[in-house]
C-alpha cells in the first residue's frame, strides 16, 4: 500500500517549483483516557452506529436500483441526499487510519464495494439522479443557477462532491484501490460533461455552491499524475470569489461563508501542484481576512452562515457554523506548511479546543450545527438518524482529525504544534512521546523513544498566549538535534486574559491560556436540545439574562478567581456587576446541555432593543436571501435576485417586475388573539409589496424611500378567521405566505408575531 500522507500530502510538483522539500504531518496516536482520546472514541462509536445500507439507500434509488434498507431522515430525505454518504466514507477511512479500528475498515470496504457494483456505466454515481447535471451539460448555458440551486436542484455538486472526497480518503488512508477506480470514473464522467461547456458556462455553474470540486480534481492529479485532472481543476476556479482575493481585496461581505472556504482549499492545493504564486496569494489573504477580521473568540465564523462586515461580532443564536471551522482548519494546514510559523498554529489551537472539541456532546456523540454566541442560549445537537445537517456530516469526521496537526516534519525538523497527549511517529522512524494533561496541567514532557534514519531537529511552538516562552522569528523554540532518550520538559503558565470583541462594542470574553471560559448559566427552562430540526430554537424561545460587567477589564484577575484547579473552574466576584451576581466560568468545551455565555455585555443598543422587542412574540422568522433560512421554509420564487446591503448587514430578495414573487411556508399561532406578518425592508427602497396568506391578499404596501439608511419593520395583520388549525386543538398552523413585488422592492426579513 502506498505511504499514507496526512491531508496536506507531500508537496510534490509545486514544491519543486517553490524550491521547497517534501513536507507532511506526522502520524500521532492519542493516549488512551486523555481529553481528545475520550472525545475521539465517542465520535468513533457514533459513526459505527450508522448502517451503511441506509447511507447507500438514496444512491440505489437515484440509480434505479432497489435499496437494501430505507434512507435516513432529515436532509438525507431531500434533494441534498448522498452528502452524508461521502462524510461517512471519509470518517470511516480517517478512524481506521488514526485508530486501526477493524470495524471501521470493514464497513468502509463494504460501502465501497456496493458503490462499485451499482455505479453507472458512464461513471456517474450520487445520492441524487443525474438530472441537474444532464441539464447543465446539455450545452448552450440554458440552465438556471442561483447561489444554492442549479437547474432547480438544491446544491447538486455540493452533495456529490462529498462522495468524491470520501472515496479519495478511502484510497488515501486505507489503500482501497476500488475507491480510486470508482472516483476516477466519476471524475471522467464530469470531465466528459464539462467538455461541452464554455468557460463562461462553467463560471455560471459555479455560482451555485459546489463544495470542494476544484480540490477533488487537484487531488486526483496528485495521485495519478494525469494532466486532464489538473486542467479540469483549474476550470473549477470560481473567478468571482478568487480573483478579488488574488488582488487582496476583501469582497466577502454578504457571501455564504462555507461555500467559499473549500474554494480556497482547492486554490491552496493547486499552488502546491503548480507553484503559481497568485493561488498562494489568494489563499493566504483569505485565511488572514477570516481568522483576523471575521472570527469569534472560539475561532468560528459567520452569522446565519454568511460573512458580515469586517470586525463585526454579532452575538446571535445562528453564529459560528461548525463545518466552516472544519474547513478553516484544513486551510490552516496548508498555510502552515508554506510559512511554518506559529500564527496559523495558534489559530488552529483556538479553533480546535473551543469550537471543534466543544461541538460534540461527550455522552451521546451528537453534533452541533451553529454554536451560538448569544449570551444565555445553549448548544443544539443533532439526532443520530434524522438530523443529517451539513455539520452532522463534518461532525462525523472531526474527531478522527484531532491527531493530524499535533506534529509535522519538514526537511530535517520536527515541529510540535499542539500540546496533546500522544505518541508521534515519522515516516523515517522517529518516535516521540508527548506527555501532558494540557490544558488541565501546564506541564509538557517530550521524550524521544526511537531514533529515525534521518537526523532531525526539534522545534516546539511558543504559544502567543504564553508570555514566558520566547520563540524565534517563526514563533517556535529550537531544541536542537534529537537523540534517542532525549527528554524535554516545558512549562506553559496560563493566565486569565480578556479578549475584547473585534467590533469595539464593549463586549469581551474571558480566556485561560487558549481556552475560552464561558459562564455556566444553569439548566433553567432548558428544552430538549438533541433534535431533528435545530431551527425550532433559532427563531423563538427565551434567553437567560447576563449582567453587564462593571469591573476593571485591565485587571481581570482581581475579580476572577480560580475555584477548582482540576476542572479549570473560576468564579467572578459579586462586585463585578451591579446586581452582585457571581458567575461560574468553565472551559467552553466542557459545557453541554446548559445555558452559557461566552461573551459579556451587549453589542449594539438599538439592535438589542429591536431584538428584545421581537424575542418573546416571534412565532417564525426568515432571513430572505439566506440559504438555510429559506430552504427550511420550503421557499419558491420566480424572477427575484438575492444580494446584500452592507450598511444594515442584511441579505435580501429583490423583485424584478410585477410578476416576481417569493413564497414561504410559515408558522402561525392558532391560539393567539392576533397574528401579524412583519416585513423588514430597507428604508431607502421604493416600490410596492403585496402580501398574501394562502390565497387571501392581505395588504399592498407602498415604499416611498424616505426611511433613510435603516431597517423598517412593517406589520400586516392576519385576520383570526383565516387561521384555522387542520387538527383540533393544534396550536401551530403552517400556511403559505406569498409576497409579490415591483422592480426595486426588497425584503430583508419576514416574521410572524403573535401580538
Amino acid at each position: 500500500m502506498k505511504k499514507i500522507i496526512m491531508f496536506l500530502a507531500a508537496l510534490t510538483a509545486g514544491v519543486s517549483a517553490m524550491n521547497a522539500s517534501d513536507s507532511f504531518f506526522a502520524k500521532a496516536v492519542l493516549t488512551e483516557g486523555s481529553l481528545f482520546a475520550k472525545s475521539q472514541n465517542t465520535g468513533l462509536n457514533y459513526v459505527l452506529a450508522y448502517n451503511p445500507d441506509r447511507m447507500l439507500s438514496p444512491a440505489y434509488t437515484a440509480l434505479g436500483k432497489t435499496p437494501k434498507d430505507f434512507t435516513y431522515g432529515g436532509w438525507e430525505s431531500r434533494q441534498i441526499q448522498g452528502h452524508m454518504l461521502g462524510h461517512y466514507l471519509s470518517a470511516l477511512a480517517g478512524f481506521y487510519y488514526q485508530t486501526g479500528n477493524r470495524e471501521a475498515k470493514e464497513k468502509l470496504d463494504y460501502t465501497v464495494k456496493c458503490i462499485k457494483e451499482i455505479q453507472r456505466e458512464d461513471g456517474y454515481f450520487g445520492g441524487i439522479p443525474s438530472t441537474p447535471f444532464d441539464t447543465v451539460f446539455s450545452g448552450g448555458g440554458n440552465f438556471k443557477a442561483d447561489r444554492f440551486s442549479l437547474a432547480d436542484w438544491w446544491v447538486p455538486w455540493y452533495s456529490v462532491h462529498k462522495i468524491y472526497a470520501g472515496l479519495i480518503d478511502a484510497y488515501t488512508f486505507t489503500g482501497n484501490k476500488d475507491a480510486l477506480e470508482v472516483v476516477k470514473k466519476m471524475a471522467d464522467w464530469a470531465i466528459s460533461g464539462t467538455k461541452r461547456m464554455t468557460d463562461s458556462e462553467i463560471q455560471k455553474m459555479l455560482t451555485c455552491e459546489h463544495g470542494g470540486m476544484c480540490k477533488v480534481f487537484a487531488d486526483l492529479y496528485e495521485i495519478t499524475k494525469d494532466e486532464k485532472y489538473l486542467k479540469e481543476a483549474e476550470r473549477w476556479i470560481h473567478k468571482e470569489i478568487i480573483n478579488p482575493a488574488i488582488r487582496q481585496q476583501d469582497k466577502l461581505q454578504g457571501y455564504h461563508a462555507n461555500t467559499q472556504i473549500p474554494k480556497f482549499i482547492g486554490i491552496a492545493k493547486l499552488y502546491e501542484l503548480t507553484g503559481k504564486t497568485e493561488y498562494r496569494t489568494a489563499a493566504e489573504f483569505f485565511f488572514e481576512t477570516v481568522t483576523k477580521r471575521r472570527s469569534y473568540v472560539i475561532g468560528g465564523n459567520s452569522k446565519g452562515e454568511h460573512f458580515g462586515r469586517e470586525y463585526d461580532e454579532l452575538l446571535e443564536r445562528d453564529t459560528a457554523e461548525t463545518c466552516n471551522t472544519y474547513n478553516m482548519l484544513e486551510l490552516a494546514e496548508h498555510i502552515f506548511a508554506w510559512n511554518r510559523n506559529s500564527q496559523s498554529a495558534d489559530f488552529y489551537e483556538t479553533a480546535l479546543y473551543n469550537h471543534i472539541l466543544s461541538s460534540q456532546d461527550p455522552e451521546s456523540g451528537a453534533k452541533t450545527y451553529f454554536v451560538s454566541m448569544q449570551p444565555g442560549f445553549f448548544k443544539i445537537y443533532c439526532t443520530h438518524d434524522n438530523a443529517m445537517w451539513c455539520c452532522t456530516g463534518t461532525g462525523l469526521e472531526n474527531p478522527e482529525r484531532y491527531n493530524r496537526f499535533i506534529a509535522a516534519y519538514f526537511e530535517n525538523t520536527i515541529y510540535v504544534n499542539l500540546f496533546i497527549d500522544s505518541t508521534v511517529t515519522t515516516a523515517d522512524g522517529w518516535k516521540l512521546r508527548i506527555e501532558t494533561d494540557f490544558p488541565y496541567s501546564q506541564n509538557v514532557k517530550i521524550t524521544v523513544l526511537s531514533k529515525g534514519s534521518i537526523s532531525k531537529n526539534l522545534k516546539v511552538r511558543a504559544p502567543s498566549w504564553c508570555k514566558t516562552l520566547k520563540g524565534g522569528e517563526d514563533g517556535y523554540i529550537d531544541y536542537g538535534s534529537l537523540e534517542e532518550g532525549k527528554r524535554i520538559e516545558i512549562l506553559l503558565p496560563m493566565n486569565i486574559t480578556i479578549r475584547r470583541s473585534l467590533d469595539r462594542s464593549g463586549n469581551f470574553s474571558v480566556k485561560y491560556g487558549p481556552v475560552v471560559l464561558a459562564a455556566d448559566l444553569g439548566k433553567k427552562d432548558m428544552p430538549a436540545d438533541i433534535v431533528d430540526d435545530h431551527l425550532i430554537y433559532m427563531n423563538s424561545g427565551k434567553n437567560t439574562g447576563v449582567e453587564v460587567i462593571t469591573a476593571d477589564l485591565k485587571n481581570a484577575e482581581s475579580w476572577i478567581t480560580q475555584t477548582d484547579v482540576s476542572t479549570l473552574t473560576f468564579t467572578t466576584a459579586k462586585s463585578a456587576n451591579k446586581k452582585g451576581i457571581e458567575y461560574t466560568l468553565k472551559p467552553f468545551f466542557a459545557l453541554h446541555h446548559t445555558r452559557y455565555a461566552t461573551y459579556f455585555a451587549s453589542t449594539n443598543d438599538n439592535e438589542d432593543k429591536r431584538s428584545a422587542k421581537f424575542e418573546k412574540i416571534t412565532v417564525d422568522f426568515i432571513e430572505s436571501g439566506r440559504q438555510q433560512s429559506e430552504v427550511e421554509h420550503k421557499f419558491k420564487t420566480e424572477k427575484t435576485q438575492i444580494g446584500y446591503i452592507d450598511s444594515v448587514d442584511r441579505n435580501y430578495r429583490e423583485f424584478e417586475n410585477e410578476e416576481s414573487f417569493v413564497l414561504y411556508k410559515m408558522k402561525f399561532d392558532a391560539a393567539a388573539k392576533q397574528n401579524k406578518i412583519v416585513l423588514t425592508v430597507f428604508g431607502k427602497d421604493k416600490g410596492n409589496l403585496t402580501v398574501s396568506y394562502g390565497n387571501e391578499i392581505l395588504k399592498t404596501i407602498t415604499l416611498n424611500g424616505d426611511g433613510g439608511d435603516e431597517l423598517l419593520d412593517i406589520s400586516v395583520e392576519v385576520p383570526k378567521s383565516l387561521i384555522k388549525a387542520k387538527q383540533k386543538g393544534a396550536k401551530i398552523v403552517r400556511e403559505d405566505v406569498t409576497i409579490k413585488g415591483s422592480c426595486g422592492a426588497r425584503i430583508l426579513e419576514i416574521r410572524v408575531i403573535n401580538k
